[in-house]
């Protein structure tokens, strides 16, 4: 909240003239008549001086009176407070009111405390169920997930009055086939996005960039490095959703993980609390902690997510409620512990999901270890990278017209190395933005806005980006 409070002067000038005029007594004769009194003394006789009110003519003008009076003007702006929500695996959810703990966590002086608290914070919300749900309802914003039967993330649906009430939907279906082609983006119902990477553009509502996830892809040169291994020409792809109202979403896609073919979503929401209030599976931001998983689920007449599924297939309690489950590639659920461990202690940030990614590694194979190691670099990019650039990075001057933040893929022999080392000491402290070099590297926190376009239609717009992207 910024109040700006300024003086506004009133001034009322006040002066007084007067001015005296003696007339002569030839020039008022004619007019005015002489009194004269003659007053006998022992003394003799003498005569009073000749007065009359013609003789002096007394003449005042006024002005009003200078007076300065400040008042007060006091002029305030609010800003909506930035909440975020993650979801992700067979799904895990990191609430609004969770993901305040991440960034209180992530702007800490001392990283060296992340250890310390993760036992306290990792365990996050997990929902065994299948099927439609609310993950944000408010009076403007609906975004709906469906969660399928293993419990992965397999359709999201953004629409609402903030959309004037269109909608966007991105779906997985085994009726496409089990690679990319089984993802689908569509923009109500018409397909859209059908080649990558490629943006899709509808002035003033939305803005889509289909891209390569740039976390996977350094996640997926660290762990095979051989060029023949079949996860080392495939990368996770990324839709980057930039909306009104502030509102931010990115969807990571993945496919082909592990032995069981699986496909995949990670949710990452950013959008400004609504004071009219928001519920669903990110939880209502109140501070409260607690989710309505089954109240969350979304009646028929107000799904965004068209097709066979039923809003609410299953609901059951737990798949890990022993450490002696066996595992859809062998062995025991606690066994993926150690490389859970190794995969996530690359940022220490990254320890606060072991169990999620436990959990996940057994029920989704090996192929996922992958997935959290790129699940957690965008973590700690999204909650504590600008905060610990700041903090930790040194420059005698500081830079101007670029941002910076710290960024642990800069070392490790990650192949990474535009903007690395920006303060000449640490190789984490990494540039990025700006309108020149760097801004090819999104800075943390980055909040594209939506802006006018004076391109005619919708399919124009999208066609022109499209082949600009396929060209860069």
């Amino acid at each position: 909240t910024t109040t700006t409070t300024t003086a506004t002067t009133t001034t009322t000038t006040t002066a007084t003239t007067t001015t005296t005029t003696t007339a002569t007594a030839t020039a008022t004769a004619a007019a005015t008549a002489i009194t004269t009194t003659k007053t006998t003394t022992t003394e003799g006789t003498r005569t009073a001086m000749p007065t009359t009110s013609a003789m002096i003519a007394t003449v005042v003008t006024t002005r009003a009176a200078t007076t300065t009076t400040a008042v007060p003007t006091t002029t305030t702006t609010t800003t909506a407070e930035q909440i975020s929500c993650m979801l992700f695996g067979d799904p895990h959810v990191v609430s609004f009111d969770n993901s305040r703990r991440l960034r209180e966590l992530g702007a800490t002086e001392h990283p060296e405390l992340w250890t310390q608290v993760i036992p306290t914070y990792r365990e996050w919300n997990t929902f065994m169920g299948a099927g439609d749900f609310w993950v944000v309802r408010s009076e403007a914003i609906s975004i709906q997930g469906r969660y399928a039967e293993l419990g992965w993330i397999s359709g999201l649906a953004v629409g609402g009055s903030f959309l004037n009430g269109h909608k966007f939907v991105v779906g997985s279906s085994d009726e496409n086939g089990t690679t990319w082609d089984g993802f689908a983006m569509s923009w109500d119902g018409n397909g859209v996005l059908e080649s990558f990477p490629s943006d899709f553009v509808v002035d003033d509502l939305i803005w889509v960039r289909y891209v390569p996830d740039r976390f996977y892809q350094n996640s997926i040169s660290e762990f095979h490095q051989e060029r023949n291994h079949w996860r080392s020409n495939t990368s996770l792809r990324l839709l980057e959703i930039v909306l009104p109202l502030g509102v931010r979403i990115s969807v990571a896609l993945g496919t082909n993980v592990g032995s069981s073919s699986t496909r995949f979503m990670d949710v990452f929401i950013t959008m400004p609390f609504q004071a009219s209030g928001q519920d669903g599976h990110c939880g209502r931001a109140t501070g409260d902690f607690s989710l309505d998983w089954q109240g969350s689920a979304v009646a028929t007449g107000e799904n965004l997510l068209s097709g066979t599924m039923p809003a609410l297939l299953s609901t059951k309690a737990s798949r890990f409620s022993a450490s002696s489950i066996a595992c859809v590639e062998g062995g025991e659920l606690e066994d993926n512990r150690g490389p859970c461990e190794s995969v996530l202690a690359a940022t220490q940030f990254g320890l606060l999901f072991v169990d999620a990614c436990v959990q996940d590694v057994c029920s989704g194979g090996q192929g996922v270890l992958e997935r959290y190691d790129a699940f957690a670099m965008r973590a700690f990019h999204e909650y504590a990278a600008e905060a610990q650039g700041k903090q930790r990075c040194f420059f005698p001057i500081e830079p101007q017209g670029v941002g910076y933040y710290w960024d642990p893929i800069c070392t490790g022999g990650r192949g990474v190395s535009l903007g690395c080392t920006a303060d000449g000491v640490h190789h984490e402290c990494r540039l990025c933005g700006g309108n020149g070099t760097y801004a090819v590297i999104g800075c943390p926190g980055t909040r594209r806005a939506l802006e006018p376009h004076s391109s005619g239609s919708v399919g124009q717009r999208s066609r022109e980006i499209m082949s600009v992207a396929l060209v860069s």
